[in-house]
């Protein structure tokens, strides 16, 4: 049995003013990147 990998694109949406946000949310891209050069985890960002 071959494993398959399919691709997901990131939930990522521009809005009017160009600003990045994450999925549904009014979390912005610029947030996440932040707090994740600050030394976060990904189970902590969630």
């Amino acid at each position: 049995m071959a494993l398959s990998i399919k691709p997901e694109p990131a939930p990522l949406k521009t809005n009017v003013d160009g600003v990045v946000r994450v999925g549904k949310t009014r979390v912005t891209l610029d947030t996440v990147v932040a707090v994740f050069k600050q030394g976060a985890t990904a189970e902590e960002i969630v």
